[in-house]
């Protein structure tokens, strides 16, 4: 058996990060292939979606998602690198024993990263390398199920918040909606990761506007 694993939504202040795995049988190992896979950035959501039924019924997965607030609360003790290493040992545990096990590595060390995912894991050996989900297929293939099932959390956030875009820093309709809903709501959204540095800087300003009308 050949086990792939990656993330999506590591970097965005709003939503889950979910981290698949994927195990592909020698038999299907061919067929996967023929997918001619590559990193989910580089298609479109329409495309991973089309690509998501092709992919399952080649091989077995098992996902894990956390939460903005869950992010939040290890952060205080430990670094997102950390936290993903012990969700890719989390998705690991049913595929232990296959015989090659490939992770794309967030750590700028990628052999950093594969150790301590085999440190909480008790595998003895993983592959870890970076941009991984584009030179393994069945990393592709995990990167692309990820990318899908992120992509359906955040539907059904923006169904009970409404249209904040793709919950990235850079996007300004994400930041738009978040100091909208603070200064309407004073705190920020719970689906915030309110350790990131964009959220933390919102908070300082509306404090620091906050103080400013009260002196006034």
């Amino acid at each position: 058996m050949l086990v792939g694993i990656d993330e999506s939504g590591r970097g965005p202040v709003i939503g889950p990060l979910v981290v698949c795995a994927v195990a592909v049988s020698p038999g299907t190992v061919e067929e996967l292939e023929a997918l001619d896979l590559h990193d989910s950035k580089k298609y479109t959501r329409k495309k991973r979606e089309a690509l998501e039924p092709l992919i399952l019924p080649l091989v077995d997965t098992e996902i894990a998602e956390i939460s903005a607030h869950e992010i939040d609360v290890q952060r205080m003790c430990r670094t997102l690198n950390d936290i993903e290493a012990e969700m890719f040992a989390q998705v690991l545990t049913r595929f232990s024993d296959a015989r090659t096990i490939i992770v794309d590595a967030c750590d700028v060390n990628p052999r950093r990263f594969g150790e301590k995912v085999c440190r909480h894991s008790g595998v003895h050996k993983i592959i870890s390398e970076h941009r991984a989900d584009d030179t393994y297929p069945v990393v592709s293939a995990a990167s692309i199920l990820a990318k899908v099932q992120r992509d359906r959390r955040i539907d059904e956030l923006k169904d009970t918040y409404g249209d904040f875009g793709s919950g990235y820093c850079s996007d300004t309709r994400t930041t738009t909606f978040l100091r909208e809903y603070l200064h309407r709501e004073g705190t920020l959204p719970p689906i915030t990761r309110s350790s990131w540095d964009t959220a933390r800087r919102m908070l300082e300003e509306y404090s620091q506007c906050t103080l400013d009308e009260f002196s006034h």
